[in-house]
Order: structure tokens, then C-alpha cells, then sequence
């Protein structure tokens, strides 16, 4: 009999966003080897509104500071037909990045290997490894994690998220205003409008010399969203002329029935092998459609998981962080 081949590693990771990044961080931490592959060329552009909490940011062992764009000293929600509700945030609670900038950085701390450019082709689960077709080439792995968005073609794969439902946003970066009047109105204040459309809401958030200004809609269905961020955009005083418009999946928050607290999720996040992490396993604030903080954690606690080398008891984990906390807390075994 021919001896047992060892896996090519332990953990192969499909996706180098912030979900990914971030269990490549944790898994390399607990000293396995790990592969990322990603289908797209890094840095790589993201449309998204790029706010992050601190407390997400504070759990990591290093400084964010490189890639913070802006750090609003406000928050402004709008609604129709009422006065506008201004928020001060003196301790600066949230910091604006660009997804280019913040991906690839902590990507780059984590020290895993990176295989950019290459699309996951196929993935084979099987008793003892999985089997990954990357490009023209074939890796495998005791464990997998599929952190490769809304529409990830990994979950489809493994017969995961076959309830899936997403939304869409879009959200072009507009130069930051030179006009005195703009200037100090969206310079430091991060704004959110409810109201532009159903089951949604657009923003103008700071981010150091330009502004992110975006759409999105948080349920399926049907949207003129590009005709509804023009209007808003022309409300703002702002143009778009000029500037490409991005257009980004996101997936709907799912949860049980009333009490949503003691329920779990619709639907499996993970295999004996595999596991989901960030916008692949729907992670996503149901009310303002933000899943960075979601990825950094789900991330974290599937590194954790393959270090234990038992991904049973994941969804119960990133269930609990998901729709309880107000700050981002740790598994209580920490990797080391």
C-alpha cells in the first residue's frame, strides 16, 4: 500500500478580503501553513463604504494607522421628512479605509503564502483532505476556508448557502470638495441617508482627500440604484462626472424566526472541512448592511476552530458574535 501523502498545507484559504485576510493572519499565528488564493490581481479595488469600529480594529496586535483614510469627529442620519440627527463621536470611534489599502495590508502581516490572479476552479471534499483546482494547478489541504463574497462560488461547491439571497450596492469615490462650505460639511462627518430606497439607505463617508459616496439595498428585488445614487449625489451638491461607479453584491441577513437571539442560523456555515467566513456565509448587519467587522471576526474564529481541528461548534461561535455583541469579542481560548 502506498504511504498516505501529507496535505500540500494546512489551511488553504480561497479569498484575500478582510475575512480572509484575517484567518490567514490567525491560522499562520497557530503556526499552519497556509495558502491564500485569490482570482483577482492584489491590490485589488472593493466597492464598499470601508467603515470599520475600533474595537474591530483593536483586536488585532498591530497598528491600523497605515490604512485609516479618516476617522469622522460625526455621524449625521437623515430621514425624510425630518430633521436630520447629528451624533458627535469624540473618541473617534470608526475609521474609513479603502478596501485596496486595508485588505492588502493585513494580508501582507499575516505572512501566509499568496497565489494572486487565479481562479478557484474546483473544490473536492474528502474524508481526510480537500482538494483544491486552482488555475491549472492542483493544492490540497486539511482544511479550507471559502472567505470569496456574496455570490461565493466555493459555498455553491460544497452544497453550502443554497438560500442565499443578496442585495447590491454601488458606490463610486468623489473628490473631496474644494468649496469651503462642502469641505467642512463632509470632510468629518460620516452621513447616512435613509430614505433614497426601500430596504436600503446611501452614505458619504470622509475618506482623506475624496469621499465615498454609495447606495446600497439590503433585500432582493428590484432597484434603479444608479438613478437613485445621481439624485442623491446631485442633493449633496456633489458631482459624479467623471468618476467610475462600482457595483458590489451583499448578502441578506438571515436569521430564525422571533426569539432570534436563541435560534441559529438558516443555514449550515461549515463541513467537517470547510468553513465560511465574512459575506460568503452571509454575514452582514441587517440594519446598514456592514459585514467588515463580521469578516474580521468569522475569520478569527475559524482559524481558531481548524487550530482545534473541529469546526463543530463554529456556527454556534460566530452566531453568538453576530447578533449579540456591541463590540467585537474574542473566542474565550485565545490563538496563540
Amino acid at each position: 500500500m502506498a504511504p498516505h501523502r501529507r496535505p500540500d498545507f494546512d489551511a488553504i484559504v480561497v479569498g484575500a478580503g478582510a475575512g480572509g485576510a484575517a484567518a490567514a493572519y490567525y491560522l499562520v499565528q497557530a503556526g499552519l501553513d497556509t495558502l491564500v488564493i485569490e482570482r483577482a490581481h492584489l491590490p485589488r479595488y472593493k466597492a464598499c463604504g470601508g467603515a470599520i469600529p475600533r474595537p474591530a480594529l483593536d483586536s488585532f496586535p498591530f497598528d491600523f494607522e497605515p490604512v485609516i483614510e479618516a476617522a469622522p469627529a460625526a455621524a449625521r442620519f437623515t430621514f425624510p421628512g425630518l430633521p436630520p440627527a447629528d451624533i458627535p463621536l469624540p473618541d473617534r470611534p470608526v475609521a474609513m479605509v479603502m478596501r485596496s489599502k486595508f485588505d492588502t495590508f493585513l494580508l501582507s502581516r499575516s505572512g501566509a503564502e499568496v497565489l494572486d490572479g487565479t481562479l478557484v476552479r474546483h473544490v473536492v471534499e474528502e474524508p481526510e483532505h480537500v482538494r483544491v483546482q486552482a488555475g491549472d494547478r492542483e493544492f490540497t489541504a486539511r482544511y479550507l476556508v471559502a472567505a470569496d463574497g456574496a455570490a461565493s462560488r466555493t459555498a455553491r461547491q460544497l452544497g453550502l448557502r443554497k438560500g442565499r439571497r443578496l442585495g447590491g450596492t454601488l458606490e463610486a469615490e468623489v473628490p473631496l470638495p474644494a468649496n469651503g462650505r462642502l469641505r467642512e460639511e463632509y470632510g468629518r462627518r460620516a452621513i447616512f441617508s435613509f430614505g433614497t430606497v426601500a430596504w436600503g439607505y446611501a452614505w458619504c463617508f470622509p475618506k482623506g482627500d475624496h469621499l465615498s459616496v454609495g447606495i446600497g439595498r439590503f433585500r432582493p428585488g428590484r432597484a434603479d440604484l444608479r438613478k437613485r445614487l445621481n439624485r442623491y449625489v446631485n442633493r449633496l451638491g456633489l458631482r459624479l462626472d467623471g468618476n467610475e461607479v462600482h457595483g458590489h453584491a451583499v448578502p441578506c441577513f438571515r436569521v430564525r424566526p422571533w426569539p432570534f437571539w436563541r435560534g441559529q442560523p438558516l443555514e449550515p456555515l461549515a463541513t467537517r472541512r470547510c468553513v465560511l467566513v465574512g459575506d460568503a456565509a452571509g454575514l452582514v448587519d441587517p440594519l446598514i448592511g456592514e459585514g467588515i467587522r463580521y469578516a474580521l471576526a468569522s475569520g478569527r474564529i475559524a482559524a481558531f476552530a481548524i487550530q482545534q481541528d473541529d469546526l463543530s461548534g463554529y456556527e454556534e461561535a460566530v452566531w453568538a458574535e453576530s447578533v449579540s455583541y456591541t463590540h467585537l469579542t474574542l473566542p474565550t481560548k485565545r490563538i496563540v
